[in-house]
C-alpha cells in the first residue's frame, strides 16, 4: 500500500525531529493564516531555537517524485510567493529521492528529506545544516517508475540523443536507431519524467540535457561485465602496444578509455589500453600478451552492440569511440576512468559545436 501525504508528513516530521538537537523545536503553523497565498505548500513547520529565534520551513510533500517535479515546484512558488511567507526555507519530503532528483533540488537551492535517509536540510537562522545519504535507488519502485536505461537499445537511443542537435523527431529515432516505435515513445516518456530532454506538443524533442541523460544512463552501465572483456599484462607495456596499432598488419580494434580520453581532456598519462576488437585472439597475438586476472595494463572488449562503435573517430591514424561511447565506457569504468569522463564532459561542454551532429546519421544496425 502506498503511503498518503498525511501520512507522509507524518513520518517525515517524525524524521527531522529525531535528527535535530533537544533544543530544537518543531511545530506546526498555519499553512492558510493571513498574508500566505493559496495553494502555497502541503505544510508549514516552524522551527525554533530558544536562543536564536524560529525559521519556517515550506513543506512540498510528493507521494512520488521525478526531477520533473523540481521545475513544477520552482514555477509555482514564485519569488512572490515566498516573499509573502516571509522567505521561508523550502522542504520536499518524498518516500524517496532519486540521486537526480537531489542534484536538482540542490541546484535550486531547497532543502529535501526522503523516508530512506536522504536529508538535506540548510537553515541559516536558527543555524541548522544536515546531510545524510540514504537509498540510492528506489526500495520499492512503482509500476512505471524512473527511466530504465538497460540493455544496447536503450543505450543506441541515449547515443542519438546526445550525439544529434534537436529537434528530433520520435519516427526519425526509431528508424535511425532500428527500434521499435512503441519503445521510444516510452523510454521519451520516461527521460521526459526525468527531466533530461524536453519535449514539444507533438512529441519531438526540442532540448536535451546530454550531460545528466549520459550520467543517468552510466548509472546501469559497466564497462567491463557489459561487454564480454579478457584481462592482459603487455610485456613492453601499454603504451607501446598502442603505437603500434598504426601499424599495416595491426588487427582491426576501436580505441576507448584512458587512452581515447587522453588525447581530448588528459587529466593524467594513460596507463591502461582497452581496446573493442571482434577477434580478441588476432590482438592478443599481435601484441604478444599474456592473460592476467589481476593488473592488466589492456582489456580486450568485444561490443555489446555494434551499434555502439558508430561514430568512431580517426585520431592520429587509430580509430576511437565515438564522444558519446567513450564518456559512457568511461563513467561505467573502474580506477580513474570516472573521472576522465567528467573531464570529457567539461570538454565536450565547451566544445559543443565541434562534435554535435545537426543531422541524425544512418547506423548499420
Amino acid at each position: 500500500m502506498e503511503t498518503t501525504e498525511a501520512e507522509l508528513l507524518e513520518l517525515a516530521r517524525g524524521q527531522l525531529v529525531e535528527l535535530l538537537p533537544e533544543h530544537f523545536e518543531l511545530t506546526d503553523a498555519p499553512i492558510n493564516g493571513p498574508g500566505n497565498p493559496p495553494d502555497s505548500g502541503d505544510a508549514l513547520w516552524q522551527l525554533k531555537e530558544q536562543y536564536s529565534g524560529y525559521a519556517l520551513l515550506l513543506v512540498e510533500a510528493k507521494t512520488s517524485f521525478t526531477p520533473r517535479h523540481v521545475e513544477k515546484i520552482h514555477g509555482r512558488l514564485s519569488g512572490a510567493v515566498r516573499r509573502a511567507m516571509r522567505d521561508p526555507v523550502i522542504l520536499v519530503v518524498a518516500p524517496w529521492l532519486s540521486p537526480r532528483s537531489r542534484a536538482m533540488l540542490e541546484e535550486r537551492g531547497y532543502s529535501y528529506l526522503d523516508l530512506t535517509g536522504n536529508v538535506c536540510l540548510r537553515v541559516q537562522r536558527p543555524a541548522v545544516f544536515i546531510r545524510l545519504q540514504g537509498a540510492e535507488r528506489a526500495p520499492r519502485p512503482s509500476h512505471r517508475g524512473p527511466a530504465r536505461l538497460d540493455g544496447p537499445k536503450a543505450r543506441r537511443l541515449v547515443r542519438l540523443l546526445v550525439d544529434v542537435r534537436p529537434p528530433l523527431r520520435l519516427t526519425d529515432l526509431a528508424r535511425v536507431g532500428g527500434l521499435n516505435r512503441g519503445y521510444v515513445s516510452s523510454l521519451l516518456q520516461a527521460l521526459d519524467e526525468q527531466a533530461v530532454i524536453e519535449r514539444d506538443r507533438r512529441g519531438a524533442v526540442v532540448d536535451v540535457d546530454w550531460p545528466g541523460l549520459l550520467a543517468l544512463a552510466a548509472e546501469r552501465y559497466d564497462l567491463l561485465k557489459t561487454n564480454p572483456s579478457s584481462l592482459f599484462v603487455s610485456p613492453a607495456g601499454a603504451a607501446e602496444l598502442f603505437n603500434r596499432l598504426v601499424d599495416d598488419v595491426a588487427p582491426p580494434v576501436v580505441v576507448t578509455g584512458s587512452f581515447a580520453a587522453s588525447a581530448i581532456a588528459p587529466i593524467a598519462a594513460a596507463t591502461q589500453l582497452v581496446l573493442y576488437t571482434d577477434t580478441p585472439s588476432d590482438v592478443s597475438q599481435f601484441g604478444r600478451l599474456l592473460p592476467t586476472e589481476r593488473g592488466a595494463d589492456v582489456v580486450l572488449l568485444r561490443p555489446e552492440d555494434k551499434a555502439q562503435l558508430a561514430g568512431a573517430r580517426q585520431v592520429t591514424g587509430r580509430c576511437h569511440v565515438g564522444l558519446s561511447q567513450l564518456v559512457l565506457d568511461c563513467l561505467g569504468g573502474n580506477g580513474r576512468l570516472p573521472e576522465e569522463g567528467q573531464a570529457l564532459i567539461d570538454w565536450m561542454r565547451e566544445h559543443e559545436s565541434h562534435w554535435r551532429l545537426r543531422d541524425l546519421p544512418e547506423l548499420d544496425v
